[in-house]
């Protein structure tokens, strides 16, 4: 994997790791969850991004 790739793929879990703190403190609502975990998926670009779980399902679970 080059570099560029594995710096991509720490970036995402890391700015994603950050977005569900903020969701799980109360801080951002449902819809800012989702819209930023679209925006760390499309900056980010993570290998594995079509296994993911989609915006809306993941915040759906959470309620």
């Amino acid at each position: 994997m080059e570099q560029k790739k594995i710096i991509d793929e720490i970036g995402y879990y890391k700015a994603q790791a950050i977005t569900e703190l903020l969701y799980t403190k109360g801080f951002i609502t449902f819809d800012e969850y989702d819209k930023l975990t679209e925006i760390n998926r499309q900056t980010f670009s993570p290998m594995y991004v079509d296994l993911l779980p989609k915006p809306l399902e993941k915040s759906s679970e959470q309620s």
